[in-house]
């Protein structure tokens, strides 16, 4: 069995847990709005930065990490056009665990950031389900993409895309010691996630949009 798949296997149990959150639910069911979504994509903004600055200096992982898997200016465009951007929502306690989880692994474990890759690349497979319905619970147009870039853009080339980058892994003939950083990597950011997600507030009914005067943490106070 190659790497990857022992991967998918660890963080299967943590996978169903965050489908479970309040706000994957949300974005599949019609309970979402664009204040509560957008407060969510900063936080995925903050994430995306953080390993978009780290995989890059370690040349270790450097040529895992392509060009299609920068999403801090795609999230940066839906922001916008919902009316805010990346500073208008304070990152969230679980977002800054994240954040330094990160740069932890950067220092000291970078093959564990594969499997934040992984995890992410992953993520974009779910996306080609969740765009439509999310899509209609923020009341966005029937086959607009503005809003939805973070799940729709790559979407047709996603699937080679995440097979081409399990592929390299797996045929990278990384050593045992190699092999478990990756994977304790991809079970720890998983867990991470699943506790940020579970973090993220979502509104009984649609909230009205907040505006730039009001303080930064003020939206996040509900949490």
């Amino acid at each position: 069995m190659g790497v990857m798949s022992l991967v998918r296997s660890a963080i299967s149990a943590s996978h169903f847990q965050i489908e479970q959150t309040a706000f994957s639910k949300a974005m599949m069911d019609g309970g979402m709005n664009p204040l509560d979504y957008s407060r969510g994509l900063v936080q995925l903004w903050h994430i995306h930065f953080a390993l978009e600055r780290s995989a890059p200096k370690r040349p270790e992982i450097a040529s895992y990490f392509t060009t299609e898997m920068i999403r801090t200016t795609t999230i940066q465009r839906d922001l916008h056009a919902f009316g805010y951007d990346k500073n208008h929502f304070a990152p969230l306690d679980e977002t800054n665990i994240i954040v330094e989880q990160i740069q932890a692994w950067e220092r000291n474990a970078p093959y564990a950031l594969l499997g934040c890759i992984y995890i992410l690349e992953g993520s974009r497979m779910g996306s080609l389900v969740i765009a439509k319905p999310l899509g209609r619970s923020l009341g966005l147009p029937p086959g607009t993409t503005s809003g939805l870039e973070y799940h729709t853009e790559g979407a047709l080339a996603t699937p080679l895309r995440l097979r081409s980058f399990k592929e390299s892994v797996d045929n990278a003939g990384f050593d045992a010691q190699i092999e478990s950083e990756l994977i304790e990597g991809a079970v720890n950011f998983m867990e991470l996630l699943n506790n940020l997600y579970s973090a993220i507030p979502v509104s009984a009914n649609s909230s009205p949009k907040a505006t730039l005067n009001e303080p930064i943490t003020h939206p996040l106070k509900s949490a």
